[in-house]
Parts: C-alpha cells; structure tokens; sequence
C-alpha cells in the first residue's frame, strides 16, 4: 500500500472527497494489483476498487483492505454509482490518464460534482524508489545484463538485426524475466543514427557497429540499458566518438548527488558533447526515471526543473547520431544515495570491451 496514507492525508487538508485513480500503473503502485482496466477510488475514509468479472477474485486476493466492486454494466457507471452513495461532491481526477469519453460520461451522471484535475500526485511517491522496489529493478538488470551476454556471443556477420532482437527477448524470458520492458532497439552500421529505430531483416556486415537498446520486466519492474559492440577492428573515428559519449557518460554520473538539479547533470554530458563539435548530433534528454514504467520521473534534460534526492533512479545515456554514418549511445541505470550515487549496471564499456 504505497503512499496510502499520505494520499488520504492530502485529502483531508485539501478539502476534496476522494481520489479517483485511472492510469493502471498507479492503482498497481498504490494497490500491488496486477490486473487490468480497474479504477481505484481513495476517500478519507475506506477505498474501492472497480474491476469487472475476470479479475474479481484476484482482487479480492491481491487488495484484501479495499471493498472491491464489480461492474454490471459500465466501469464508470459502476463508479458513479458508489459516488452518489458517498456523496463525493469534489473528486481529485488524474487528467493525463482519464479519457475524454470517461469525463462526458462521470459530468453526464453526476452533473454537480466538481472534477479537480491533477497531474504528478502518485508519480511524485514513486519517484523515490523503496529498498524493495530498488531490489527489484536491480534484478530487472540482472535479467536484462545475463540475456545481453547470451546473445552478445551470436552477433557475427550476416546475422540480422531481428534475429538478434528476438533471441534476446528469448534470452530474457529465459533468464527469469517476465517479458522485454519494451520493443529491443538492435541496428547495426548507418542506421544507428536513428536513435529509435527498428529491428529489420538487414544482415551486419562486416567492420560494423551493433547498437542494442534493451530491458527486462521482473515483477513489474524495468531495466532499460544501450551497449555499442564493434564486429572486427574499430576505426579510428568510431573510437574517437565512442570516447566521447562514454566519458560525457562519466562526467554526468560524477555530479549525481542529492540537491543537484537534474538540467545539471544533463548539462555535465551535453556541453562535454558540445565542445568536442558534435553537440547538434545529441538530440534527445540524458536520461529519465526507471521503475514501473520504462520511462517516469525524474525527467534528466536541460529543462528540468527537478532536484535529485534520494532514492530516485533514472538512466544517463548521451549519445552522438550522424546521418550516413552511424550512432552511439551508451545506457546505464544509475541510484541516487544520500551521498552520491550508485551505477546498478555492471556491463563492460570500455573501448576494449566493446570489440568482438
């Protein structure tokens, strides 16, 4: 029951009558239920989780506090229902996860009731992992870092991006995990300049780089790293910009510490980047929160305005793309600590580790 009993405090001080929770990541954080299309109601008082048919006995399983409801014929109607019975006047509503169609449908219902949109309030708790959510991301990690070597030993000429892609996916599952946290980025040579690009049919060819982009999902916890392999000898260019991303790497990983502002951390790799001449060529954020989704808070780009504290954990992955040539991009998790930081991957990167 995470941040249960702050959220019903907030509440009490705000004046409002409940809390109604729509994204299913946030009823799972708050609830540990792991079904779908469920809403979770908190009041002051006791709290309600909506769910239908399928998954109403595992909710009684999984969220033995709540009172559970089942739908009879519409998951809000059900919902308006409970409101008119508790004479919910003032609603907190989550507005980047309630739907357009859920909104009309609550006003349609209840014409006087006062939604109070929200935006953050969950997502602020889960910013700062727990021990155990941090253990479990660890073993995401773990998961994602053993498959990766698996599949690290078949990267060869004339192997293609998408046989590698779902052989790690394989590998994943078979390592413990529960699934990829997300669609494995594997390109290889020029099309590593497209930082988010999908695995095709294209075969590796020789003297070319393999960019993998890859995570594991361990009990609804991700990982999500980058490793550049190297398939013969590396050229005098490729070691030259790899250097580059990877000490950019290094310099915003030795600024994270508790009080530092996350623009700053960016700005430690960015500017290395920047004055090395290759500063158009590192488009996207350094980095972003990990945990129950691929991509949370905090937000690490020059313009956050979030401050690190600890407990929180996000990725540093600079990066250097040139169209025609290729790209580079290096991923780690790291742990901010109450003194500095912990980096949670442990992958080889060196230019020496990175030649197959």
């Amino acid at each position: 029951m995470h941040c249960l009993g702050e959220l019903k405090k907030k509440l009490k001080a705000d004046g409002v009558d409940g809390f109604l929770v729509t994204s299913e990541i946030n009823v799972r954080y708050v609830t540990n239920f792991t079904g779908n299309e469920s809403i979770l109601l908190i009041t002051p008082g006791h709290d309600y989780l909506f769910t239908d048919f399928r998954y109403a006995e595992q909710a009684q399983l999984d969220v033995p506090w709540a009172k559970i409801a089942v739908k009879k014929v519409s998951l809000i109607k059900t919902i308006c229902g409970r409101l008119k019975r508790l004479n919910v006047k003032k609603l907190y509503v989550e507005s980047s996860h309630l739907t357009f169609s859920q909104y009309l449908e609550i006003k349609e219902c209840m014409e006087r009731i006062k939604l109070v949109p929200t935006k953050g309030i969950i997502e602020y708790y889960r910013e700062r992992k727990t021990q155990e959510e941090i253990e479990k991301i660890e073993k995401a990690i773990v998961v994602a870092e053993k498959a990766y070597l698996e599949i690290r030993k078949k990267i060869r000429v004339g192997v293609s991006e998408k046989y590698l892609s779902d052989i790690l996916e394989f590998e994943i599952r078979k390592q413990g995990g529960l699934r990829s946290s997300f669609e494995t980025i594997c390109v290889a040579g020029s099309r590593a300049s497209q930082p988010h690009a999908r695995a095709t049919d294209r075969k590796i060819q020789e003297k070319e780089a393999v960019l993998i982009d890859w995570g594991a999902t361990f009990q609804s916890y991700n990982s999500d790293l980058t490793r550049v392999v190297f398939k013969d000898r590396i050229s005098r260019k490729f070691e030259k910009i790899y250097q580059i991303v990877l000490d950019a790497q290094r310099f915003a990983i030795e600024c994270v510490k508790p009080g530092i502002k996350a623009k700053d951390v960016d700005y430690a790799a960015r500017s290395y980047i920047e004055s090395k001449g290759y500063g158009e060529c590192f488009g996207h954020g350094l980095g972003h929160g990990v945990g129950q989704e691929v991509h949370e808070y905090p937000v690490i780009n020059k313009r956050s305005k979030e401050v690190l504290a600890a407990g929180m954990v996000f990725t540093v992955e600079p990066g250097i793309y040139i169209p025609g040539w290729g790209g580079i991009r290096i991923e780690d998790i790291v742990l901010v600590t109450k003194d500095g930081c912990n980096v949670l991957s442990r992958l080889p990167k060196s230019l020496k580790d990175i030649q197959i």
